[in-house]
């Protein structure tokens, strides 16, 4: 009988050593976020290129890229990774009317030996290059709340501001599905001057409603936010001009308030208009 409690108790011990570790490895692995054009995607332009964003801890040391058309043999190529947004991009001569499939592959982790999650991507191209930037109305509206949970990595009680914006129509001729948004904070405690930061770049959703986090310190007092559309061709919409503002309040307390797109701060709007697209033009003709 104690020979038969000995081995469960050293059965329940390494069954938690082997849970931690799994945890561990899962909330520092540097996995694969979303890849565009998205699995399954139809008219695709022949000029695009083709994006992967990682967590923010993933490191590119030109890990192959692998493309297949139809069933024929694969190509192998290393891509462009700008290690500010930890997005991976490689721009192949797309066939009109081909299909194709992609792997995207596994990262390590800054000063880390673990492995991500990479992903395959398969979709289908178009007749028609992609020749204008994607239409994109902007942010109209934001509600904020506070959220406190435990973080799964470090065990601790975290705090943070979650915002949620109301985005406006949006459309491309590559299709809305492989667009992304660029997410910029145009005032805030941390915000310098009149040039905006950016903070998030995420894939377009399939609703109206997208979501950022950000921490106590950066999202507190009078808050401003802006975004644009970037299509497959490094193209970005003309919303940047469109802001929504609010006043958060610290915890502790509490309710959560929401505001709708604010009316141009002295000329704020357009001033971050100018300035996100010269960092994009500059950042799609690298």
């Amino acid at each position: 009988m104690q020979a038969v409690r000995r081995w469960a108790q050293i059965t329940l011990a390494l069954s938690a050593l082997l849970f931690q570790e799994r945890a561990e490895a899962a909330c520092n692995r540097p996995d694969i976020e979303f890849a565009v054009p998205p699995d399954g995607a139809e008219s695709v332009p022949p000029n695009a290129k083709l994006f992967a964003r990682y967590r923010s801890n993933a490191e590119y040391t030109g890990e192959d890229i692998v493309l297949t058309e139809g069933s024929g043999e694969p190509v192998v190529s290393s891509g462009d990774w700008s290690s500010t947004e930890t997005l991976l991009s490689v721009a192949p001569d797309l066939k009109p009317g081909a299909s194709y499939q992609v792997e995207w592959p596994r990262l390590r982790g800054v000063n880390s030996a673990s492995l991500g999650r990479g992903k395959t991507v398969a979709f289908e191209v178009g007749a028609t290059p992609d020749d204008a930037a994607p239409v994109f109305s902007g942010l109209s509206a934001v509600d904020w709340d506070v959220d406190r949970e435990r973080d799964d990595c470090t065990d601790n009680l975290e705090e943070r501001y979650v915002f949620d914006f109301e985005l406006g129509e949006a459309s491309d001729d590559g299709g809305r599905e492989s667009l992304m948004v660029l997410l910029f904070q145009t005032m805030g405690p941390r915000v310098k001057g009149s040039a905006p930061e950016p903070v998030s770049v995420q894939r377009m959703p399939a609703g109206s409603r997208l979501r950022l986090t950000r921490t106590l310190a950066d999202g507190e007092g009078d808050v401003c936010f802006a975004a644009v559309a970037r299509d497959l061709t490094g193209k970005v919409s003309a919303s940047g001009a469109e802001e929504v503002c609010v006043e958060t309040v610290a915890p502790p307390f509490f309710e959560g308030c929401s505001a709708a797109r604010a009316p141009a701060r002295g000329g704020l709007g357009a001033l971050a208009a100018l300035v996100l697209l010269s960092l994009f033009l500059r950042r799609s003709a690298r």
